[in-house]
This record gives structure tokens, sequence and C-alpha cells, in this order.
């Protein structure tokens, strides 16, 4: 039922979250740290993959949406920078050419089934170089609970016992819903 949500949703061309922007949490990233390599989970159609080929970054992105796919590859032509993508879920990542020095994501893992969150989690123990980053954002769990997804307290769980947590920074998200970028370091 999620596959074919977001499918519709980039079909249809009625995705909210995908602005075309860069967040600043990524951008003053990348002004702190030399390129490397990076891996987008969830990339949708591309934008923040492109901004880091921009920068020098040898970049890999994953999203199970077939139409987001498409379109990254197609944004990522016209920019004329190279980026990898893969029509996959973000927990198939066995072939990808790891370690990564930065695993970007934004709004991802938030919205993976518990089992999904461990195996994203058990992951990243092959994906991230040794002093790799994970650059994640996620909506909270509302206190009422009342949403269909969100990172609670068990989520962050599942990343801190395979990382360092290096920072969290809350505040609200392009729907005013509280949200949080945290920093994770392997």
């Amino acid at each position: 039922m999620k596959r074919f949500h977001f499918f519709l949703r980039y079909l249809l061309k009625n995705t909210p979250w995908d602005t075309g922007i860069s967040p600043p949490e990524l951008m003053d990233f990348l002004a702190a740290h030399p390129p490397g390599r990076a891996l987008d989970m969830g990339c949708g159609t591309g934008t923040n993959a492109i901004t880091l080929a921009k920068r020098g970054w040898e970049v890999y992105g994953i999203d199970f949406a077939a139409p987001a796919i498409r379109a990254a590859r197609r944004k990522a032509r016209r920019a004329g920078v190279t980026a990898h993508f893969y029509h996959r879920s973000v927990t198939q990542t066995d072939d990808l050419p790891a370690p990564f020095d930065l695993v970007l994501d934004i709004g991802c893992y938030h919205s993976l089934s518990r089992p999904d969150q461990r195996q994203y989690a058990a992951n990243l123990e092959r994906l991230l170089a040794p002093g790799g980053t994970l650059l994640l954002y996620a909506h909270l769990y509302p206190p009422d609970g009342n949403a269909s997804h969100g990172l609670d307290a068990e989520a962050q769980r599942l990343l801190e016992t395979r990382l360092r947590l290096v920072r969290r920074e809350e505040g609200s998200g392009h729907s005013g819903r509280p949200s949080v970028w945290l920093t994770l370091q392997r």
C-alpha cells in the first residue's frame, strides 16, 4: 500500500516534501567536510544527491518509487553530474559499493516499519565508513500518537545501538509537525 501511495504521488507530481532545495543542515555539513562517498536513502527525485555531486561527492541514491528514480536520473543528466540511482527498498543495500562517508536520510527512516528499521540500522554498520556520518531528518510522533509515521524513542535507540549520537536538533517541518535532525557517527 505504501509503495503504491508514493508511486502515485510522484506520478501525479503531488509531492510537497520535494521542494527541490537542499536543506541548510546538509549545506552546513558540506561546508564542514571534504567530498567523499555518499548514499542518499529515500533520495526521491535526486535533489540532494545532485547537490552532493555538484560539490565533488561520489553519490548513490535509493528510492522505492520508480517515478522518483526516473526523475532523479533525468535531473542529474540535465545538471551535468554523475549520480547512481537505484530503484529499490532502502533495506536492500548488500550490493552497494560501501563504505560511505555520509549516509543522508531526509524523511525515509521514520516511515519504515519496525522490522525494516531494524534491517536499516543493521545495514549501517556495513554502509558507513569508520568515522562516517548518518545525517537524518525525521518527523517526530506527536504526543497524542495520532500520525501514520514518525521517529519515536525506540526507533532512535535502534540507531544509537550501532552509532554515536553527535547532535540532535528539534524543530518543525514544512507542515509544522515536530521534527528532528540527528547527526550520528560510526
